[in-house]
């Protein structure tokens, strides 16, 4: 998998989220299933030592004398052996009474006791050598019971002997009996329960790894389906810039991507037609070029060997020159007007005024074809922002197109629509477009009958729409028409 691409970001940014998730969990999982273990080992201690304080309490006055009794000097290790057999017998029956209620509460801990009396002495019915309680433990319970500073105080301990952990709560009972208990000691290993968060954290971890693989193979598939339409739309990129325009995008993609996939079509189609109207330009240019080349040629050659008056051949030269000339100003124009470089000097017009002086420079154009131009202009003041060569230019090219066409008339209106546009009509009273001309009349190369090379209404279309203007041509009652729509300028600057 190569690793600047999509496909491996998704897959490396799941792998990052998923072990971080994990991480997460396993501290969050601990720290809350720590929390709930302890809280519950010391809400069953405190279970546990009631329990056992109740009953020793309860039952102590029916085994021990009211009075407490002292330990002997000969006794060893802190312990009280029983004095007679009586005792000893009331001693074991206490301590397998205390044991047995250790044992009613239901409880993950093994819970034992020890019983202390005033003197901080244990009190047992066992001899040394069977005491069950280590030397050790026995040593660090009475140690928290000398450090505390209130003796009648409850006390909870954890603590560990001997890599053992244990957990101990510490009740002080000696104001509450008459027979000489001081202190009822409970205690439990809880190395059982951190053996079971051990194993739930075992458990835990082969969950999450399971998930985490069941993750990864799903973000891979998801992945590879985010990344699949990219790779197909990358080989369509590479057939379009082959020139293969025919081709749509047909394959189903996410919303994201639709407007994506319209668009290149869009821009497949767009590149398609410019393709053609590239080539058809060429063979239009090479015609146009043709034509006149072939005639000057022709009567070059008439005059070389002198088959034709030079009189006569001549102004035929000369016209076509003219007409090549002409040809290469409009295509040079043409073409820069396309041309993002071209600058536009816009400013300020007043559009009655710009629409006057193009009708001034075409009378005498139209009294040698027996034309006349009416014109029809408002009073107030109409202001736009264009370049007023370029729009010049546009609008006598339309101009001269309807005198070519007209009879004997052509009318130059101007009106304002909703105090923002400004809309410019030529017509004339000729026979009109043909119903197959009007969808090509702005395209170049394109002439109608009568037509010289078909790019000045080209150059009218490309100037009035860089001025985010309208130009369109329909046919009227009487003739041909054109609308230009031009915004109007309210900066009276």
């Amino acid at each position: 998998m190569k690793r600047n691409t999509i496909k491996w970001r998704f897959f490396k940014y799941n792998i990052i989220v998923i072990i971080m998730l994990i991480t997460f969990t396993t501290i969050i999982f601990n720290v809350a299933v720590r929390m709930y273990i302890e809280k519950n080992i010391v809400e069953q201690l405190n279970k546990i030592a009631s329990s056992a304080e109740d009953t020793a309490l309860q039952h102590g006055p029916d085994f021990f004398p009211e009075t407490p009794r002292m330990p002997s000097p000969n006794v060893q290790d802190n312990e009280l052996p029983p004095t007679d057999s009586q005792e000893n017998n009331d001693l074991f029956r206490y301590y397998f009474m205390l044991d047995r209620s250790l044992k009613e509460p239901l409880t993950l801990l093994n819970a034992d006791f020890i019983l202390l009396d005033q003197n901080k002495n244990r009190i047992t019915p066992f001899p040394e050598n069977s005491a069950s309680v280590p030397a050790d433990l026995m040593k660090q319970l009475t140690n928290e019971i000398n450090k505390s500073k209130k003796v009648d105080q409850e006390k909870y301990l954890n603590f560990n002997l001997s890599d053992t952990k244990y957990t101990a709560i510490i009740k002080p009972v000696s104001d509450k009996n008459s027979f000489g208990l001081g202190w009822v000691i409970i205690y439990s290993n809880i190395q059982q329960i951190n053996q079971l968060q051990l194993g739930i954290n075992i458990i835990l971890f082969f969950i999450l790894i399971f998930s985490a693989l069941i993750t990864i193979v799903f973000s891979s598939r998801v992945s590879k389906k985010i990344s699949e339409p990219f790779y197909h739309l990358n080989q369509y990129i590479n057939a379009i810039s082959e020139r293969n325009f025919g081709t749509k995008i047909e394959m189903p993609v996410y919303d994201e991507l639709q407007e994506f996939v319209n668009n290149i079509n869009i821009m497949s189609e767009k590149l398609e037609t410019y393709d053609k109207a590239q080539k058809t330009f060429l063979e239009n240019v090479s015609h146009e070029f043709r034509t006149p080349l072939m005639s000057i040629q022709s009567y070059a050659e008439g005059i070389k060997y002198e088959v034709i008056d030079s009189n006569s051949a001549v102004p035929v030269i000369l016209a076509e020159i003219k007409r090549m000339t002409h040809l290469v100003e409009n295509l040079l124009y043409l073409s820069r007007l396309d041309a993002i470089e071209e600058n536009y000097n816009c400013h300020n017009l007043d559009f009655s005024e710009l629409i006057k002086r193009c009708v001034h420079r075409m009378i005498g154009i139209a009294e040698k074809n027996n034309i006349t131009i009416t014109t029809s202009f408002l009073k107030e003041i109409i202001q736009i922002h264009g370049d007023e060569e370029k729009l010049s230019r546009a609008i006598t090219n339309i101009i001269s197109n309807c005198i070519r066409y007209a009879d004997s008339v052509v009318i130059v209106a101007l009106n304002v629509i909703d105090n923002n546009k400004v809309q410019l009509i030529i017509s004339d009273d000729g026979p009109g477009f043909e119903s197959n001309e009007l969808p090509n009349i702005f395209e170049r190369f394109y002439k109608g009958t009568n037509g010289n090379c078909g790019l000045g209404l080209s150059i009218s279309k490309n100037v009035v729409e860089k001025l985010n203007g309208k130009i369109s041509a329909r046919n009227s009652k009487s003739g041909a028409l054109f609308i230009i729509e031009l915004p109007i300028s309210h900066n009276h600057n």
